[in-house]
């Protein structure tokens, strides 16, 4: 199966890399799935396959400044160009595969992007998944890191910052973790108005959450190391709509765990569920 690659292309003019696979038949939906901080959209291809499996359609793409895409290593000039991306992919979407229904799944970072694609955005998607978000980091910066962060961020927030992110940490599955650190995509960088937008928008979906109307599927490993299983609690105390699935002593990219058969059950078992509930 080899992805069929587009463009997708920002008010700005630049272009980011994308792709989609689908099956042989008519969808049941498509799965339009946005990645993690320093990785790239191409890591899920092995993911993209299970889901064209079960006749799902998946299109993904590079965020800016990450992987194929255009745009400074690490870098965003604003959080409203990653709401530009989602609005972007699900046009394009729409028109290859015209009313089907629409999935988004973000996973860490992505995660954090996808759940406020679902508060802020008056949108078309039918289903929310999140994986791992980025809510809060395991280890949050000390207050002292926190204020330079804050400072940095006005008077130079495209300032490129090697982030200590410790590979070991992404699953338990050590061939997955030699290819993360030998892939030449994957980058170490960010910048002081990334980390922020970021930050800022998990401050805002924990604080809006309650508002979400969309089914959303949260899953999490109680191990991860990189991103805050507690954070992603938070998000289910005050969220009608979610169903929150915890993995024990799984860490972070739990679509590359050796566990990753029984993940993908559970988002198909929901998927199938709610799907039919649409119908």
């Amino acid at each position: 199966m080899e992805p069929k690659e587009i463009s997708l292309t920002l008010k700005t003019g630049e272009n980011l890399f994308a792709w989609y696979v689908n099956p042989t038949v008519t969808p049941r939906a498509v799965i339009c799935l946005t990645h993690g901080w320093g990785e790239h959209s191409l890591r899920y291809k092995e993911w993209a396959e299970r889901f064209v499996s079960e006749e799902y359609a998946f299109i993904t793409w590079d965020h800016y400044g990450h992987g194929q895409s255009e745009g400074k290593r690490g870098h965003i000039p604003s959080y409203d160009v990653f709401m530009e991306e989602i609005k972007l992919a699900i046009d394009k979407a729409t028109q290859l595969f015209p009313g089907m229904p629409i999935v988004l799944y973000g996973h860490s970072m992505g995660g954090n992007i996808a759940i406020n694609f679902a508060l802020r955005e008056n949108n078309p998607i039918d289903l929310l998944i999140a994986t791992s978000p980025w809510i809060e980091l395991a280890n949050e910066p000390s207050k002292f890191m926190g204020a330079l962060v804050r400072i940095l961020n006005r008077i130079a927030p495209g300032l490129q910052i090697t982030a200590p992110l410790n590979a070991d940490g992404i699953c338990h599955v050590k061939e997955v973790v030699e290819r993360y650190k030998t892939d030449p995509l994957n980058h170490g960088k960010i910048t002081p108005r990334l980390l922020t937008c970021i930050s800022n928008a998990g401050k805002y979906a924990v604080q809006n959450i309650a508002k979400l109307r969309k089914p959303f599927l949260l899953l999490h490993g109680d191990a991860d190391p990189v991103t805050s299983y507690s954070a992603s609690k938070e998000l289910l105390k005050s969220c009608s709509t979610c169903s929150f699935i915890p993995f024990k002593d799984m860490y972070h990219e739990l679509h590359n765990e050796h566990i990753k058969s029984e993940v993908f059950n559970v988002i198909k078992q929901w998927l199938t569920g709610n799907l039919d509930d649409l119908k």
